[in-house]
């Protein structure tokens, strides 16, 4: 699993219910991570794995950057072996 996901309206969207709580109900840092997703993929992304992969990379950096604690990293690269039915 990837910490964003492509909505049935092809938007990107956070998958904020699997980050920690001072992330995920933190809306303005949800908004200062829209606009650095549309700072980063202008032209949004292609609904591919590849595309969906940098994204997902950059988001993880991004928080990482946004918020120094030590082990951040590691509990976010986690929720890739969470398995999507």
């Amino acid at each position: 699993m990837r910490v964003l996901q492509i909505a049935d309206d092809g938007a990107i969207e956070l998958r904020w219910m699997w980050l920690p709580t001072f992330i995920g109900q933190n809306h303005m840092v949800l908004k200062e991570l829209g606009e650095a997703w549309k700072a980063q993929f202008p032209r949004g992304v292609e609904n591919t794995e590849a595309a969906l992969d940098a994204m997902h990379e950059f988001t993880i950096e991004w928080l990482c950057k946004k918020f120094a604690l030590p082990g951040l990293k590691e509990y976010l690269k986690a929720i890739e072996n969470v398995q999507e039915e």
